[in-house]
């Protein structure tokens, strides 16, 4: 058996547009209006108009509507054809918000830490504490700004201060900015590094020894860029993270059409009867038309021009 997509592609075939002086008067007026649909087409407002204006036009083109009756099963099937694809676009809303809750769990789990238990209080009114990572990055982000404020006035700063009190700035910005979550990130490993290496030199310099002054500027310069870097990586995993929110959100409000799946199902079970029926009907009208035929007035004489 032949489908109806095969049967409607060779009835577009055969068609030679409308025959009839006032068919033919019709038919010019095609690319500019075809019915209600023309003047104001009932799209959501997430919906673009151009792309409608297309569907519609395609159908016109392809079938030559002559008749009110004809322009109007091309408006059934472009209104059953964009219903469909809202459909479509709910079903993959469900199923994205899934993939994007997953993507976010992955990406950006929650950081969690510890309770501070009381063994002499009952176990179970304790639980482990999640702080969202946004907060855990945004908080990440505000300690770096300061550090990299503290140790580039100091870096300023040196020659006036002089060594001894540039090392104490040192010492003080590292003490006073110390982001104690997740210190996986380089500029927290070489802080660390850094900090061990000002107490062992101040250390020494009680000794009589003193510090490697150059050293100890080219640690806190390091240490700016790292932090600098860490700040751009952050701040792109935060907008990352705003992406996947946003989809979620947006996923969330498409799939709010399903209330009710069995009631969903048969609203499209509802859609694809109507339109196929206008489809079927509009290749019917088309084959009769190429067939020379005019309802069921019998055949009309093909025309001698």
């Amino acid at each position: 058996m032949t489908d109806r997509a095969e049967i409607s592609r060779r009835n577009g075939a055969l068609s030679c547009g409308p025959v009839t002086e006032r068919g033919k008067m019709i038919a010019s007026k095609n690319a500019t209006t075809h019915g209600l649909l023309a003047r104001k087409p009932p799209l959501l407002v997430t919906e673009d108009l151009s792309s409608f204006e297309g569907l519609v036009q395609g159908l016109v083109d392809h079938y030559q509507p002559e008749s009110p009756i004809e322009h109007f099963l091309i408006q059934q099937t472009a209104m059953g054809m964009l219903k469909q694809h809202r459909l479509w676009a709910v079903e993959a809303a469900i199923a994205n918000i899934e993939i994007l809750k997953a993507q976010k769990a992955l990406q950006f789990p929650d950081h969690v830490t510890s309770p501070d238990v009381d063994l002499s209080a009952d176990l179970a009114a304790f639980s482990e504490k999640r702080t969202p990572i946004n907060v855990v990055l945004r908080k990440e982000a505000n300690t770096l700004a300061r550090l990299i404020k503290a140790l580039s006035n100091a870096l300023e700063e040196s020659e006036k201060l002089g060594e001894k009190k540039t090392l104490a700035a040192f010492r003080e910005s590292l003490k006073y900015n110390y982001f104690h979550e997740d210190r996986a990130a380089a500029v927290w490993s070489y802080q660390d590094s850094f900090e061990a290496w000002l107490e062992n030199a101040w250390n020494q310099k009680r000794n009589g020894r003193v510090a490697d002054f150059q050293e100890a500027i080219a640690r806190a310069t390091r240490l700016v860029e790292l932090a600098r870097v860490r700040i751009s990586e952050i701040l792109q995993r935060l907008k990352d993270l705003a992406a996947l929110e946003e989809g979620i959100q947006q996923a969330q409000t498409m799939s709010q059409g399903i209330q009710n799946p069995n009631l969903y199902l048969r609203y499209q079970q509802a859609i694809n009867r109507d339109l196929y029926e206008a489809i079927d009907r509009l290749d019917e009208l088309q084959e009769r038309k190429n067939k020379g035929f005019l309802g069921s007035f019998g055949k009309i004489a093909p025309s001698e021009n």
